[in-house]
């Protein structure tokens, strides 16, 4: 057991030992509850219980984006030709749009451009985004 400053229900701080021999009797006077040993700062006491604080939750991840790269993997053979070479002005308007990783909404924005202008398949739009 280790002694403890408790101020509002939470623990202010721990004493590394006896506080008498760590701190000004002025101050050690506030080291007065004995707590476990796992006991740290910011933990509860609660009715003379330690009571560990709920951990906080995970952060959400990143949504996922897509860049033009990605949208070139999911090419066909073919299409990657058209794409490499600017076939169609399409191409390029898509390339400029992706050229920084873009969010869903606008990635299927662009690959609706692409199969509209038949420069890409339905199926290669559905491959990119999976």
């Amino acid at each position: 057991m280790k002694y403890a400053w408790i101020e509002n229900d939470r623990v202010r701080d721990t004493a590394p030992g006896n506080p008498v021999e760590f701190y000004h009797a002025d101050v050690a006077v506030f080291y007065d509850t004995q707590v476990p040993d796992d006991a740290v700062n910011g933990d509860g006491w609660v009715n003379g219980q330690l009571v560990k604080p709920e951990p906080p939750p995970a952060p959400e991840p990143a949504p996922r984006t897509w860049t033009a790269e990605d949208i070139r993997a999911g090419l066909t053979l073919a299409e990657r030709v058209k794409w490499d070479n600017n076939s169609a002005p399409e191409i390029v308007t898509a390339k400029q749009e992706m050229a920084l990783p873009q969010l869903l909404a606008h990635t299927t924005d662009v690959l609706s451009l692409l199969v509209s202008a038949q420069v890409i398949s339905q199926a290669s739009a559905d491959k990119v985004l999976t």
